[in-house]
């Protein structure tokens, strides 16, 4: 028994040994090492832990300017923040919640659902304005909150050309208009730093050795005149509203250059606000969207004839007393017409006039000068997008085809496409490459190139574009456009109401109200051509929708402050009778629209009106009218005023325009002040 006991004894005592010198060797082995990284190898150490608390970051460069014609900044940055938090550090989480909550119009339970776990980060708001964050770093409830300041894009005229300029994704990339077509400009060249961060996200430190600078995004310059597009897309917003349409669109076009000094779409597109908007009213209408164009395309077959030497301007044509059977369908006329010359047909967008027209011209001259106009083919603005309009080959065309193409059924068109057509007549005959780019230059503003006017053909001779300016501006004498005239110039231009297909058939209720219009009609420094879609029936012609929308738009450019600096050629004339303007000498109105040289082009205006009787007030003592600006940004209403002269007195830099004092229409003094109030 002792033996056992003995030998029990004697292996524990062995095995307890071996545990000893185990732990023994453990322990010699963990203070050798320690001793080893404090005396020897602490540096190369710490070098390392350094090293694995750092990361490569991109840097974001400065994204490109986009400007105005005369230099105003229409896309900018700024410097916006994103908050963000760990739950864990949030002092007061319940009332920071509630306060968030009230500032960005959410509710508590979304800030909580996204905390959701305790030690993780969350961004919670992005793009706020540093006026927010100051009233949240100054609120005592919100004590942990993270802000991190970032670059953001900004358009200083809010929905001023939103359509054209485009906009930019979260990972800032242009998506549309000026934005993406000129993307890899603007956007410039990312960068990269090294730094350290400790858990809450602080920078610890950044390895400056180690840092690759970013390159900013070079500059685009437009030929837009941003003054000239808050005129346009007013007009149109109230040719669309006051009519209950569904949209509308809008040109303003210098025709001896090809700029495009405006350009419009409504509903408007505010960038700013890219999440409060909807796919429909980011797209750029006046390049995509595809129409019918009814009367305003009824100049292409009188000038094919009168190119041809088919017709002259005199030449009379039966017009059926306003029904014409052309296979079998019947084409009307609004009046029941007998004889009328190629001029009065023009004059009264006769149907059935053209249709004769076109039977004589034949199918393929149709087409050829179709085409000589720029029609069937995109216009290469620059700009993504652009529709090239349906033209087929004539080939194809029905029999009765020379009855539907002059009247503008059977094709489509864009309004770039209808203008740079009407810019040929204006211009002598030459059709002119559009574009909204004048120069673009790099990060160091060196220019990395400069538009120029392009021509691309003569659509037709300097002698026929002067004869169809005469009889346009006859239209707005005496024809369908009446409602043109303004007192003391001359204004051309022709009106459409063209009916919509709908589910293939053309609709008795929907129509395209248009008008095309240039000024001064003699030598013609503006084109402005508006198209409205769907308004009310019972008032849906282009005679009381767009009519009216291009004489404002005329009439409130010619009022501007630089206008006659900018055109000195244009000049108001008095007088209630005819003249030449070449020679200064009083004539008949004569609805002769050449000499007997055709080299000799002398211009005779088809009717001088009445000038208006002086009234006994006296607006020389004065400087300034007030405009209307209500329904305006804040920001276009003050610039207008200060390009007014005038001081203003302003309740908000944000919002549109609710209330002005003095009212519209008010003669005032330079340096008068006007107060605006708005609605955010």
């Amino acid at each position: 028994m002792m033996d056992k006991k003995a030998k029990s004894q004697e292996k524990y005592s062995h095995r307890a040994g071996i545990v000893t010198l185990i732990i023994l060797f453990v322990g010699f082995v963990v203070i050798s090492r320690l001793v080893a990284i404090q005396l020897f190898d602490s540096e190369d150490l710490k070098n390392y832990s350094q090293n694995q608390g750092f990361r490569s970051e991109e840097i974001l460069p400065d994204r490109g300017l986009i400007l105005d014609r005369n230099g105003e900044i229409l896309a900018d940055n700024i410097i916006v923040y994103n908050i963000g938090a760990r739950y864990v550090d949030l002092l007061k989480p319940e009332l920071c919640f509630r306060y968030m909550a009230e500032t960005f119009g959410r509710t508590t339970a979304y800030y909580r659902d996204k905390l959701k776990k305790q030690k993780s980060f969350y961004t919670l708001e992005t793009n706020v304005s540093p006026e927010q964050i100051a009233k949240i770093r100054a609120n005592n409830v919100c004590h942990g909150l993270k802000y991190d300041k970032i670059m953001s894009r900004f358009y200083p005229y809010h929905d001023a050309a939103g359509q054209v300029l485009g906009f930019i994704d979260d990972a800032g990339k242009g998506q549309s208009g000026i934005e993406e077509y000129y993307d890899k400009l603007l956007s410039g060249e990312k960068g990269q730093i090294v730094i350290q961060r400790d858990r809450n996200g602080n920078i610890i430190t950044a390895q400056n050795s180690r840092k690759i600078s970013a390159k900013a995004g070079g500059k685009v310059n437009l030929t837009l005149d941003i003054e000239y597009q808050i005129i346009l897309e007013e007009e149109l917003e109230k040719a669309v509203t006051e009519n209950k349409a569904k949209s509308g669109m809008g040109v303003i076009m210098d025709p001896r250059s090809g700029e495009v000094l405006a350009m419009a779409n409504y509903p408007l597109f505010n960038p700013n606000e890219l999440k409060k908007s909807t796919v429909a009213n980011r797209r750029n209408r006046v390049i995509m969207d595809q129409f019918e164009p009814g009367s305003i395309f009824k100049f292409l077959p009188v000038a094919a004839a009168l190119e041809r030497n088919i017709y002259t301007l005199s030449s009379r044509i039966f017009c059926e007393e306003g029904s014409w059977k052309v296979g079998k369908h019947i084409i009307h006329d609004t009046d029941e017409h007998g004889w009328l010359t190629v001029n009065e047909i023009l004059l009264y967008s006769s149907n059935i006039g053209v249709g004769k027209i076109g039977k004589q011209l034949g199918h393929q001259p149709l087409y050829d000068y179709a085409r000589k106009f720029g029609f069937g083919e995109a216009t290469a603005i620059g700009l993504s997008g652009e529709s090239s309009g349906l033209l087929s080959n004539p080939s194809t065309w029905s029999g009765v085809a020379y009855s539907q193409i002059p009247m503008g059924q059977g094709l489509a068109v864009t309004l770039m496409q209808m203008m740079s057509a009407y810019s040929s007549i204006a211009n002598g005959g030459i059709l002119l490459k559009p574009y909204l780019v004048s120069q673009t230059f790099d990060n160091k503003n060196k220019v990395l190139s400069s538009s120029k006017i392009t021509p691309v053909r003569r659509a037709i001779s300097k002698e026929v574009a002067f004869d169809l300016k005469r009889m346009l501006e006859s239209v707005v004498d005496s024809g369908t456009a009446k409602g043109a005239y303004i007192e003391g110039y001359h204004v051309a231009g022709k009106t459409g109401t063209a009916q919509k297909v709908v589910d293939g058939k053309y609709s008795n209720q929907k129509y395209y109200a248009s008008f095309m219009g240039f000024f001064p009609a003699e030598d013609p420094v503006l084109v402005c051509g508006i198209v409205v879609d769907e308004p009310q029936y019972g008032r849906h012609y282009g005679a009381s929708v767009a009519v009216p929308a291009v004489k404002n738009c005329f009439t409130r450019i010619i009022n501007t402050p630089d206008f006659n600096t900018i055109y000195p050629q244009v000049i108001k004339h008095t007088g209630t009778i005819g003249y030449k303007e070449k020679e200064n000498e009083f004539t008949s109105l004569s609805i002769l629209s050449r000499s007997n040289n055709k080299k000799d082009l002398v211009w005779q205006p088809v009717k001088e009106k009445k000038a208006e009787e002086t009234k006994e007030f006296n607006p020389k003592e004065y400087d300034v009218i007030m405009p209307k600006l209500i329904g305006m940004h804040i920001l276009n209403a003050e610039k207008k005023l200060k390009d007014f002269g005038l001081q203003v007195d302003k309740n908000s830099r944000r919002g549109r325009v609710i209330s002005q004092y003095p009212p519209a229409g008010t003669y005032l003094k330079l340096g008068e002040s006007c107060k605006l109030e708005t609605k955010q």
